[in-house]
């Protein structure tokens, strides 16, 4: 089992990451580092998100793992629920073509308030691979990708914010 931890910290009030967070996905076009991310289902019970979305990685992998994976684990499928209130997201990823046998990553982040205008979110995840005799080379190597897939969601989230700001100042949408 591999475990990594991220943190990453923004420089806008929780509200406004907590926005650019969940719209950004709904203005893809604008955004072309998510054309590998799209979500497959969604649903609303309460304060809970509930979402399904394929995640390729193809073009993510190193050569070496690529070689190993059968065909349908270059995507990635991730279940998830984000709880509004407390701002908990609970994650599952697991190869596509019923191939969580590779392996597993689940994990959980936390969306906080860091004061003066400031928020952040935690990430806690744990990647388990069941691969015959290569299991570590697949847990650290998948870990890094997905790491690496984390810094370009922030940056998604960075990006996304300043459209929401060019928009308040030139009076289009709102911030809520």
């Amino acid at each position: 089992m591999k475990k990594i931890q991220v943190n990453q910290e923004f420089e806008v009030p929780l509200e406004k990451l907590l926005r650019a967070r969940e719209e950004r996905y709904k203005h893809l076009d604008k955004f072309p580092e998510l054309k590998n991310v799209h979500i497959a289902e969604e649903s609303r019970e309460g304060n809970t998100l509930k979402q399904v979305r394929h995640i390729a990685i193809s073009e993510s992998l190193p050569q070496v793992v690529a070689t190993l994976l059968p065909s349908g684990a270059d995507t990635l499928v991730e279940t998830s629920t984000f709880e509004e209130t407390s701002h908990v997201h609970n994650f599952r990823v697991v190869p596509g073509g019923d191939l969580d046998h590779l392996f597993v990553i689940e994990g959980i982040s936390k969306y906080f308030e860091k004061g003066d205008s400031r928020s952040a979110r935690d990430y806690d995840i744990k990647v388990t691979s069941k691969a015959f005799l290569v299991s570590g080379l697949v847990e650290s190597a998948i870990a890094d990708v997905y790491a690496k897939q984390l810094e370009k969601d922030r940056k998604s989230i960075l990006n996304f914010i300043e459209v929401l700001e060019k928009e308040a100042e030139q009076g289009g949408e709102s911030e809520s």
